[in-house]
């Protein structure tokens, strides 16, 4: 289960996060490739015909093979409880006089066996369809490739290299808007006028610039407002 996983994820390293290129449990690899493409774990079929009209399914398909996916419902029904067998009893286990059931762990051997089988077996292999949106990033220059999800008008993107983020707004007839995550600062010395753009990972308490217009230093900081009470302003009592 661990290996079709890792294999599994092997067809979206263009895609998948290097933040959890460490994260090795079967079910959080899927969580994360069920993040980029909603149909990560979905058995499919693939078939080739010609067009006669553009955009028009072909009248007479071919079909090139059908493929098996390890799904998060197998992950979920047995990789835990798969788990639990390679370590010795737990010490209330024994306190308790629990015994392992060796004729249900033999048929759940078999039922994973049997599903790992089907998927080894697959006529193709880790198909990966979809359709993507690239541009060069707007601060680091870096490509970036994001997958459009069937359905969806708008999702997220980030640089992978300086970690800028994007919305993708599906604008129709194959368009795609990028609207970069950025924020109009404005200098906060109250006699310039000169404003930055920041990105919102950018803005974090402690974060300085030096203002080229007026030479002093911005600094983002936590604050706190008052403002002052009229005498006929009840106060709270406990």
């Amino acid at each position: 289960m661990e290996a079709l996983t890792y294999d599994r994820a092997l067809a979206y390293k263009d895609e998948f996060p290097p933040s959890e290129y460490e994260t090795w449990q079967p079910r959080k690899v899927m969580s994360v490739l069920l993040e980029i493409d909603p149909m990560a774990d979905k058995d499919c079929s693939l078939a080739i015909g010609v067009e006669e009209q553009y955009g028009v399914p072909a009248p007479q398909m071919s079909p090139l093979g059908s493929e098996k996916v390890l799904s998060m419902k197998i992950l979920k029904k047995h990789y835990d409880a798969l788990g639990s067998y390679l370590h010795v009893q737990s010490m209330k286990q024994f306190r308790t006089g629990t015994v392992l059931d060796f004729d249900k762990f033999r048929n759940r051997c078999e039922e994973i066996s049997e599903y790992a089988s089907q998927v080894l077996t697959s006529s193709v292999f880790n198909v990966t369809l979809g359709s993507f949106s690239k541009i060069n990033c707007a601060e680091c220059d870096k490509p970036i490739r994001k997958r459009i999800p069937p359905g969806q008008s708008e999702v997220m993107a980030e640089c992978f290299e300086c970690k800028a983020t994007y919305t993708l707004t599906d604008e129709g007839d194959g368009k795609i808007m990028w609207n970069p995550h950025q924020h109009e600062i404005k200098c906060a010395n109250p006699d310039c006028d000169q404003k930055i753009f920041l990105w919102h990972h950018e803005l974090e308490v402690g974060r300085h610039w030096t203002c080229k217009t007026c030479n002093v230093e911005n600094s983002i900081v936590l604050g706190v407002s008052y403002k002052e009470l009229s005498d006929n302003t009840p106060e709270l009592t406990q």
